[in-house]
């Protein structure tokens, strides 16, 4: 609290505002390790909190029998495989029509063949040449996503995937730079896991990021850049500080029977990675309060001393 000065030397306290909410601490940025197929776990080579690169390899897995036959079929070339055929139908029937058309042009100039019979076999050249261009659309589009399928599990299974040839073994990569802040309970050499079941995740924790529901009244007292202290009870005498680094324009409930609260982010710097994801915390801001607090209105009847008129 500060004190003021107003007109006639009185002295008025000017009172501060002290903003406390409580949150909970997150990484400011996490990505899951998905195991993409069902697999046996061969080796592991992290455990919770060791500190990764992208693209590092964390784990090794053995695709089952299972997987190895879903990822065959996925992979077939089948629809590729008719398309060529149908193709190739089309390229014989069209050398066909080719080689006819040639023997009525000479026929048709010697007077020995109707034109129509000519006509008839370039229309059916031109039809023809329409359906092998369909065929041929659709067979660049089906190689074109017979490359990405394959592209797409090349990334997924962390090791290449050549045409004819499926891997047995794939790895677990480090999405990005960071920790590894959860380990799947059951994951461990020699378990077999369902595929599409997140692993591991890497987390990102300096920065931290502290999130709180703040009342609506409060909310808009805030502003982007304001610092904060933060306290916790899980680190007792120690103090870190704070500033808001994100203020939604939009609560995640809106109800009319239920107060407004907003989701506010606060950034937290974490050097020592003393903070730990899901730590309950309280802060505290200080807004400080109006320096032009109304005093009394001066009177014009007073002299210079301050009194009142008539106190002479």
């Amino acid at each position: 609290m500060s004190l003021a000065v107003l007109w006639g030397g009185i002295l008025t306290p000017v009172q501060a505002a002290e903003l406390t909410f409580t949150g909970k601490l997150v990484c400011s940025l996490k990505r899951p390790v998905l195991l993409p197929v069902n697999a046996e776990i061969l080796s592991l080579s992290v455990e919770p909190g060791q500190k990764v690169k992208e693209g590092e390899i964390l784990g090794r897995y053995r695709l089952i029998p299972e997987s190895i036959q879903a990822l065959r079929r996925q992979l077939s070339p089948s629809q590729i495989t008719e398309l060529r055929a149908r193709m190739a139908d089309i390229d014989k029937g069209l050398a066909t029509l080719k080689s006819k058309e040639k023997s009525l042009e000479e026929l048709t100039e010697k007077k020995l063949a109707a034109p129509q019979k000519l006509e008839q076999v370039q229309r059916e050249i031109t039809a023809l040449n329409r359906q092998r261009s369909a065929l041929q659309e659709g067979l660049g589009q089906a190689e074109q996503s017979l490359r990405e399928e394959r592209a797409l599990l090349s990334k997924q299974l962390g090791v290449p995937v050549k045409s004819g040839r499926l891997p047995h073994e794939g790895v677990l990569v480090a999405p990005i730079n960071g920790h590894v802040v959860w380990m799947h309970p059951e994951l461990r050499r020699g378990a077999v896991l369902k595929g599409g079941t997140p692993v591991i995740m890497v987390g990102v924790m300096n920065p931290m990021l502290l999130r709180a529901q703040v009342h609506e009244i409060e909310a808009l007292k805030l502003k982007v850049g304001d610092e904060a202290e933060i306290t916790m009870e899980s680190l007792p005498g120690r103090k870190f500080k704070a500033r808001v680094s994100r203020l939604p324009w939009a609560p995640t409930v809106l109800t009319l029977e239920q107060p407004t609260y907003y989701e506010v982010e606060f950034l937290v710097p974490n050097p020592d990675l003393a903070l730990k994801e899901g730590l309950k915390a309280t802060l505290d801001i200080h807004k400080p309060g109006d320096k032009s607090a109304p005093g009394p209105s001066p009177d014009k009847g007073n002299d210079s001393a301050g009194g009142p008129p008539g106190s002479k």
